[in-house]
């Protein structure tokens, strides 16, 4: 009896849609991005196949890290935008400083997990803020306030009123100084429209400095969040959030917070009725 041999499907469509969206990315990065999920040795032999195909592009930005990225040549990109249904000029990647790539490929591992939970939301990214008259509203800050922007702000439409929910992120990984920080967040927290903020952290130790900051010195202050300030501001002490769940996102006071009850009460509460103890 001849056994029947299982074939492996083809992903090469589904890493170069990750890539086109979302690169530069490394290919840890990749792993994590990709559904359903695909084994590292699987994913080398596709993006190996789609560099000799010249579809993608790699690039060291250190001895240790290599990123994958559109190949922005145009026989290329045409070639991109018969496989994937787009157009070429849709395939244009921003040009980006090697040393931020590492930075940018969180933003957009945050940006892809939001897009998987809210299918109709709106992503600005903090390079396109200035050119977004209502997200710049919503920040209340000009073209010229470059280091008031968050990483990117997420918007999330309201189906029962013309009100939208906004969300602020930011990625942490250095220790800022305590006056900087603790401008920008009197800025989010009286200073803006937005209805909530996550700082995504990569250490314990950071996120804790931050949160105590934020807990001890300003939450009182607070005019326009004084009864929501505990819950105004989550952060995650990992920069992946723990996995696609977000289980480590943790609120001002240390305490767990499901991602889905806090987005859902944000929607659907008025921010002049927002209390902390409703999230108790």
């Amino acid at each position: 009896m001849t056994e029947t041999k299982t074939t492996q499907p083809k992903r090469g469509k589904d890493v170069l849609r990750i890539i086109s969206d979302h690169g530069p990315l490394s290919i840890e990065l990749l792993h994590r991005m990709i559904v359903p999920e695909m084994s590292k040795k699987n994913l080398r032999k596709s993006l190996q196949v789609l560099r000799k195909k010249n579809l993608i592009e790699s690039a060291r930005s250190t001895s240790q890290s290599t990123y994958y990225m559109t190949a922005q040549g145009f026989k290329s990109r045409t070639q991109l935008s018969d496989r994937l249904g787009c157009q070429a000029d849709d395939l244009n990647q921003p040009l980006l400083r090697r040393q931020d790539w590492f930075h940018n490929q969180w933003c957009e591992y945050w940006i892809l997990t939001m897009k998987r939970q809210f299918p109709n939301a709106e992503f600005i990214r903090e390079v396109s803020i200035g050119s977004h008259q209502i997200a710049m509203n919503v920040l209340k800050i000009t073209k010229q306030d470059f280091d008031l922007r968050p990483d990117f702000l997420l918007r999330l439409p309201n189906q029962d009123s013309a009100e939208s929910t906004y969300i602020a992120f930011e990625i942490e990984r250095t220790r800022k100084s305590n006056e900087r920080l603790m401008r920008k967040f009197r800025k989010y927290m009286d200073g803006t429209h937005i209805d909530g903020l996550i700082y995504i952290c990569d250490t314990g130790r950071l996120s804790e400095t931050i949160r105590l900051l934020y807990a001890n010195r300003l939450v009182a202050q607070s005019q326009r969040q004084k009864r929501f300030g505990e819950n105004f501001f989550l952060f995650s002490d990992s920069l992946d959030g723990g996995g696609p769940q977000l289980p480590r996102l943790f609120n001002a006071s240390g305490k767990l917070t499901s991602f889905e009850t806090w987005c859902g009460y944000l929607e659907s509460t008025m921010w002049t009725k927002r209390r902390d103890e409703d999230l108790r």
